[in-house]
């Protein structure tokens, strides 16, 4: 498991997933503990995140966490699907929907300099789980199912996608988990060699 003072971390928290909806479904690692267990939490990873919220801390209490903790739990089911190839559940994705469809913002029309112009939402401007779940819609069109990985500590929960040129990234964090791995091997090499 990756520690705090790893450079994949902000503010303590794991960001090292590659996609906005990958680092939020890994919010709640094993060994870290849940970030999003109080509205401070949330708090303290939507600025993480880079993701803005209405009013600060205000805005991030008056989420209902019940509705953050079911979208994490729905997006870290759905990453085992799309890993796996297999049927994505339908209440996963009904879910993500519901979020998609309560922050699409049709596009409205305004008049300026005497001409017609479409204007659309920012991305910015999106409530954070809007924006989490476009993300993920954003990322369902076009990734490559190799690349979704679970690190290779079997002590470690995160996920993350693999953007490696070359597609061999085996840890959440190379500095953390593929550090330890390559001590331990080390120590093992060792080890057998003093006994021989």
């Amino acid at each position: 498991m990756a520690t705090p003072q790893d450079s994949d971390f902000r503010d303590g928290m794991p960001f090292l997933g590659s996609r906005l909806w990958i680092d939020f479904a890994n919010s709640a690692p094993v060994a870290l503990g849940d970030f999003l267990a109080t509205p401070e939490g949330w708090a303290r990873w939507l600025a993480a995140a880079g993701l803005k919220v209405g009013s600060g801390l205000k805005g991030a209490a008056d989420a209902n966490l019940a509705d953050v903790h079911a979208l994490r739990a729905a997006l870290q089911r759905l990453f085992d699907a799309l890993e796996t190839g297999s049927r994505p559940a339908a209440p996963d994705l009904d879910l993500v929907n519901r979020h998609l469809v309560a922050g699409a913002a049709p596009p409205q029309f305004a008049w300026r300099d005497g001409r017609l112009l479409v204007e659309r939402q920012e991305a910015g401007d999106m409530d954070p789980l809007v924006a989490i779940a476009a993300d993920f819609a954003d990322f369902a069109t076009h990734y490559e199912r190799a690349r979704l990985r679970h690190c290779a500590n079997p002590e470690c929960s995160l996920i993350f996608y693999d953007t490696a040129r070359n597609g061999t990234r085996r840890w959440c964090s190379m500095s953390a988990c593929g550090n330890r791995h390559k001590v331990r091997s080390h120590r093992m090499r060792a080890a057998k060699l003093e006994c021989s």
